[in-house]
């Protein structure tokens, strides 16, 4: 069932392609009418120390208030009159330059003084803007940071790099999902991960491996931006307060990821680029667990125990390794080749990547082609072209539902250790439980993706500093699932096949402007944008099949699946900054969007998204002692709102399911209830920061206190079920996140040869629930809303969202060798119930950060980063199979069992084999909790730079670096770990109550990597 929603915007679909294209027509051709009453002037301005291109630098026609500013890359363009004699280049902390003109086109120059504070630009929504005039918190992660630094995930870049973004990988499986949180969780049951950006365009994050693909994918959420290309990317920048996500409005409340592409430079000869890369891995921590004489002894001692010693005799003396069976040494390989470079019209980057990989759990492959072509063109003095396209080809073999036990890893822990995967003629057999080798032998589930992104864009500058810019994105998925069941598994076997089109596009349309009045610096944007997803899921399925040699589903007998959905969404969004800087010092910002959703009630279809923010260089003022310790002083502050729209496409419109037979008549039976006032969560924020650089920038501080509330929840409430419904979509609750991100860089030794830098940061969270309308209330008082997937958690009034509900163990007696719990008041008792719950602790960390440290020798250098979480816990439970005694005949068991009570005043882990309570011991308890903060050396990396005096003599490499690193080296601190867990995994998903569990989930991978990277 499809609903067209485009009309319910104030323009159809047709209206909109047609303005788009009017736009572009006038930006291709408005020019043809402008005649040069000038001559022009252009170049490039770099820094005279590092080499590195200067943004943001002004230049000034000398006595006139003609000029313009250097853009991202340091260029500039300006039409100067026919008697003009001199430009003024200046900037905060630069030495201010005059050069003469004469006849001259093109002027190039270097300046110096401080060129290293101004080198930085940072890149805003719809923009980019010096890093020390940027009023916004915004943390960027440079090609620099990951030069020469194999992932696999994207995300990856993030994680313990910046304060307040905490990144968690969800699982251990190659292209599963990283759980990105940004300042907190913004949302019960709506989404929690950021807004990806790629070069402009927002990304579809709802299919071709995101939410939509966790059932059909293996139970593991997979990840939205795993098709692009590391390689690719010339910085990742995090947008965490109202006023750098203002312009995002509707989708801005978890943050927005802002990522930018390689691109050529003007004048720039062309660099080739060659790296490769190849590892090894295997699994971070396994759980030890029975071998077969170990679970034969354990089960006659517990027959024994029960007065029924008779069943191991019988069993076979046979043996299996099966966590051997399904583990193996994961091996990866991935081959780049780019290029980049320019003329003075035209700049280009193009790359390739070819990455496979194969997990250490069998049963897990990768195999990922990558292109990319980023192309600019100056046709004239006024108009500019631009495209970024990347295309994306992956081939994804998984098993099915790694969260349950259908995954080898699973079956490893709990398959029965005295069967076998072979007869006794060596083939495959059904061993009831299940058979993984067999499984990843003889079935199929293949992921297949094609994902193809892009821009196109023309930029027109009319007059001086005024430009229009008109820009068309797409984010086209095309995704397959196959699977086939033989008839080992299942009698006839079985089929199936689905196929996902989700096409996405985006016209946006933007003005800036930027004047001078003296001291008094303006810079005005305004801009209007439509986008529109549209999705087709097709699904066939068959069983009964003749041979297992027929793949195909039309080879079944009995078909089982046939359907055919559709849907789509549409957002249209007028938007607007105004920036104003009284003389470098002084920089006030005001950001507004008006987003007009398809997904939303028609009486809350529009939202209004605003922000305001302020700066104040302090060390520019002329009572700032110049010899100061201190040699930067910034604060800043802002206070915005933005919201939050992941709900399903139709949850505000009543519905009807699938058709269904009423006594031979064809119908439709009601599926959900309407509600017309749905509209958006509201998160406001406000934020404090303060920048300092001292002992000449050697030391580089940032700090900032941010106070979020979201209000208006999207939460699904209870309703009368007189209407015929138990619950419907609605805006209810208030949701608290405060908290202070802390950055710390440090250069502690710059020698000739030898360099130590540092880098450390932290952020500290509160989280709280400050309002559930109508939410259910506990024996306590408290009002609650369970988190779905798992019942262990709640989201509670007066506490935060991820809250333990659980009954609480005392251990085993050592009197009595019986397993004790706690009744609500604190008594021990046998026989707890459900009543006996109480809070226990969240699972969400109290902080979490990472600190780096750069070590470098003449062409050798040694850099460590860790990262670390603390304050959280996380709920273990697989350990209710691996601790179920009473039920031992039917799966293996942890390793810990084997130490039972058997004597008066003994301190045992498990109770008694003849405990009359033993079948409770492995109940929902505090017992599988577990204190989830940990210390992980994330990743050592020892590289070479060969140096220029030697690559000279091949006379074809001008860059040649070899490396080894060892990812998720090792972990300390941690009980997780200890128990046979990895700290840095949950439930496979991305939303709320994916946080702190873990049922079996495959652990991280740890990979020794060595590379070579190559510039010629």
């Amino acid at each position: 069932m499809r609903v067209n929603f485009t009309n319910c915007l104030s323009l159809g679909r047709a209206a909109w392609v047609k303005l788009g294209l009017s736009s572009l027509m006038i930006v291709l051709f408005c020019f043809t009418s402008v005649q040069a009453q000038n001559r022009t002037v252009s170049g490039k301005v770099t820094s005279a120390e590092s080499g590195e291109s200067l943004p943001g630098v002004n230049v000034i026609v000398k006595g006139t208030t003609v000029g313009t500013v250097t853009d991202i890359d340091g260029n500039y363009k300006l039409n100067v009159p026919q008697d003009a004699s001199t430009l003024v280049f200046s900037f905060i902390g630069l030495a201010e330059r005059e050069v003469a003109i004469g006849d001259r086109s093109s002027i190039n120059i270097e300046m110096n003084e401080d060129a290293q504070q101004l080198s930085e630009v940072v890149v805003q929504a719809y923009g980019a803007k010096s890093e020390k005039l940027n009023v916004q918190q915004i943390e960027t992660v440079n090609a620099d940071n990951f030069r020469d630094f194999p992932v696999v995930s994207p995300q990856e870049l993030l994680q313990g790099q910046a304060s307040g973004i905490q990144v968690t990988g969800s699982s251990g499986v190659i292209g599963t999902s990283q759980n990105v949180r940004i300042r907190g969780v913004a949302s019960i049951n709506a989404g929690t991960q950021p807004l990806y950006v790629l070069d402009g365009v927002p990304l579809n994050d709802a299919s071709g491996g995101a939410e939509g693909y966790s059932d059909e994918a293996g139970g593991s959420a997979l990840n939205p931006i795993f098709n692009l290309n590391p390689n690719d990317i010339e910085s990742m920048t995090v947008l965490k307060d109202a006023s750098a996500t203002a312009l995002y409005g509707s989708r801005g409340a978890n943050g927005v990821v802002l990522i930018t592409t390689k691109k050529g430079s003007a004048g720039q000869k062309t660099q080739f680029s060659f790296d490769y890369f190849t590892g090894w891995s295997e699994p971070t921590v396994l759980k030890d667990v029975l071998s077969a004489d170990e679970w034969r002894q354990f089960r006659s001692d517990y027959l024994t125990a029960r007065g029924t010693p008779t069943e191991p005799s019988s069993l076979p003396q046979t043996g299996y390794n099966w966590l051997d069976g399904v583990t193996q040494t994961g091996r990866t390989n991935s081959y780049s080749l780019s290029a980049r470079g320019g003329t003075d019209k035209t700049t280009f980057y193009v790359g390739g990547t070819y990455f496979n990989s194969s997990s250490y759990q069998i049963g897990n492959d990768v195999d990922k082609i990558n292109g990319r072509l980023n192309l600019t063109h100056e046709a004239t003095d006024k108009v500019r072209f631009g495209l970024n396209l990347g295309l994306s080809s992956l081939t994804n073999d998984r098993f099915f539902q790694e969260n349950s036990t259908g995954s080898p890893l699973t079956v490893g822990y709990l398959q029965l250790p005295y069967l076998e995967p072979y007869d006794a003629d060596g083939n495959f057999q059904d061993v009831g439980f299940d058979n993984p080798l067999a499984s990843q032998a003889l079935n199929t589930f293949e992921f297949v993706s094609q994902r193809t992104t892009g821009n196109v864009y023309a930029e027109f500058e009319p007059i001086e500093r005024l430009i229009l810019r008109t820009d068309w994105g797409i984010d086209n998925v095309l995704t397959e699932t196959k699977t086939r069941t033989v008839d080992l598994f299942l009698s006839g076997g079985s089929a199936g096949r689905e196929i996902i089109q989700d096409d996405k596009w985006v016209s946006t349309n933007t003005a800036s402007y930027s004047f001078d009045l003296e001291d008094n610096m303006f810079t005005v944007l305004g801009g209007f944008s439509y986008e529109t997803s549209v999705r087709d899921d097709i699904e066939v399925g068959s069983q009964g099949f003749i041979s297992d040699a027929l793949p195909n589903v039309v080879s079944g007998a009995t078909p089982t699946t046939t359907e055919a959905t559709g849907t789509e969404w549409s957002l249209y969004s007028l938007f607007g900054r105004l920036n104003y800087n009284y003389s470098n010092r002084y920089i006030l910002e005001g950001n507004i969007r008006r987003d007009g959703s398809s997904r939303f009630g028609a009486n809350n279809r529009y939202g209004v998204f605003w922000a305001v923010s302020g700066g104040w260089l302090i060390s520019e003022e002329s009572f700032f002692p110049e010899n100061s310790a201190v040699n930067f002083l910034k604060l800043t502050s802002s206070y915005g709102i933005s919201g939050n729209d992941r709900i399903d496409n139709f949850a505000s419109l009543g519905l009807y399911g699938a058709g269904r037979d009423y006594n031979g008549y064809p119908g439709l039976e009601a599926a959900q209830p309407a509600n017309p006032d749905l509209t958006w969560e509201e998160t406001s924020q406000l934020d404090v920061s303060l920048s300092a650089h001292f002992l000449d920038s050697r030391l580089r501080l940032d700090a900032s206190w941010y106070n979020k509330v979201t209000t208006d929840l999207l939460l699904d409430v209870p309703i009368l079920t007189t209407t015929g419904f138990t619950s419907r979509t609605e805006n209810a609750g208030e949701l608290l996140n405060r908290g202070i991100d802390i950055n710390l860089a440090a250069d502690i030794i710059e020698g000739p040869d030898f360099r130590w830098t540092a880098q450390a940061n932290i952020g500290f969270l509160h989280n709280e629930v400050l309002e559930l309308p109508g939410a259910s209330v506990d024996p306590f008082g408290n009002q609650f809303v369970s988190q779905a997937a798992f019942g262990s958690q709640r989201a509670v009034v007066g506490s935060n969202v991820n809250e333990f509900f659980i009954i609480r163990y005392n251990g085993i007696n050592p009197q009595t060798g019986d397993p004790e719990w706690l009744n609500r008041d604190g008594e021990p008792t046998n026989s707890p119930t459900s009543d006996d719950r109480v809070y226990v602790g969240s699972a969400l960390p109290s902080f979490s950060g990472g600190i780096t440290n750069a070590f470098q020798y003449k062409g050798l250098e040694l850099r460590i980063f860790a990262n670390f979480v603390s304050g959280s816990k996380s709920y273990v439970s697989d350990n209710e199979f691996s601790y179920n005694i009473a039920a031992s005949g039917a799966f293996n068991m942890s390793g810990d069992v084997l130490d039972y009570w058997t004597t008066v005043g003994e301190n045992a882990t498990v109770p008694a084999l003849r405990s009359d309570y033993i079948a409770d011991f492995n109940r929902e308890s505090t017992l599988h909790l577990f204190d989830a903060s940990y210390l992980r050396i994330k990743n050592i990396r020892l590289s070479y730079n060969i140096p220029n005096n030697l690559l000279e003599s091949s006379n074809f490499f001008d860059r040649a670096v070899v490396y080894v690193q060892a990812q998720n080296a090792f972990t300390l601190f941690s009980d997780l770990k200890e128990a046979g867990i990895d700290p840095e995994v949950n439930n496979g998903g991305t939303d709320t109550s994916a946080q702190g569990e873990t049922f079996f989930t495959s652990p991280q991978a740890r990979t020794i990597t060595v590379g070579v990277s190559l510039g010629f």
